[in-house]
């Protein structure tokens, strides 16, 4: 084991040495055997390219780099004993985990508080969402209770309506498939059809054509005075056979025009005779449901 050559104690991992660059030896790298200074030890320690020479060769041998040396044993019965404050390490360890503990909760502690106040806003929102729902779930149901009581009124007006309707057309008949004479005079045809059926005249309120295809003649709309008269000029159609001609005598096509009764206007309700069957009278009321 190397020795000081200055103090001649032994070189051991607590008190290394350092080996002189031109000469070799080895002293002690401490102020009293080196004859450095403190902070030329801890120089020497960080840079190993640094070289240390003795006082007695710094002139003659060559330079070298200078190296502390440490034995890879100690020589206990040589080895000076370090003294380390247990109480002091212990409290500044303890000191500097307490410091970083604290600075943790804080940033913790901050972080909660964050989403703390984020969670709160959620919540608020989430009620008023509750709120708002409730506000429009309570407008649906009124709307829905309006829309009912209004499909309700307009069911009733509807019926009304076509109450009021079936009232105008309770006096009226209808006569079908008179073709337009040339010089068309309403009130002469339906002049002649209240004498083919033996009505007196004076049960025609109002006649007038109404809208049909184009292909086929309009029908003839009769208002009558009373519902009685009605009934006569529907049993009266029924039991006589009126032809075209007998309404138009002076059109050219009568003769070969078609004849019929009065009735229903269903088409199961006429019975074909060849080219002289089809209904001349219909009763208004199951015609016009149908054109309106």
């Amino acid at each position: 084991m190397s020795k000081c050559d200055i103090c001649k104690k032994s070189i051991t991992k607590s008190l290394p040495g350092v080996e002189c660059s031109k000469c070799e030896k080895i002293v002690h790298l401490n102020t009293k055997c080196s004859g450095l200074t403190n902070k030329q030890i801890v120089a020497l320690k960080a840079a190993s390219s640094l070289e240390w020479t003795c006082l007695d060769c710094q002139r003659d041998s060559p330079r070298r780099n200078s190296s502390i040396v440490i034995p890879e044993e100690d020589d206990d019965g040589d080895d000076t004993p370090v003294q380390i404050n247990a109480k002091k390490l212990l409290n500044k360890i303890t000191t500097e985990v307490e410091k970083a503990i604290k600075n943790e909760m804080r940033e913790l502690n901050e972080s909660l508080q964050f989403h703390s106040a984020k969670l709160e806003e959620v919540v608020e929102c989430i009620d008023a969402f509750k709120q708002s729902i409730k506000v429009l779930e309570r407008k649906n149901v009124e709307l829905m209770n309006r829309n009912i009581n209004l499909e309700t009124r307009v069911g009733a007006l509807e019926q009304r309506l076509h109450e009021i309707e079936q009232e105008k057309l309770i006096n009226c008949v209808e006569i079908a498939n008179v073709s337009y004479p040339s010089t068309e005079d309403l009130s002469k045809i339906v002049e002649s059809v209240a004498i083919k059926l033996k009505q007196p005249l004076e049960s025609v309120k109002n006649s007038q054509r109404l809208p049909g295809k184009k292909d086929q003649p309009m029908n003839i709309k009769v208002e009558l005075k009373d519902e009685s008269d009605q009934e006569k000029w529907i049993l009266a159609a029924k039991s006589s056979k009126i032809i075209v001609a007998d309404i138009c005598p002076n059109e050219k096509n009568n003769h070969n025009s078609l004849s019929g009764r009065v009735g229903s206007t269903e088409p199961s309700d006429f019975e074909s005779e060849g080219t002289e069957s089809a209904p001349v009278f219909a009763h208004l009321c199951t015609i016009i449901s149908r054109i309106v």
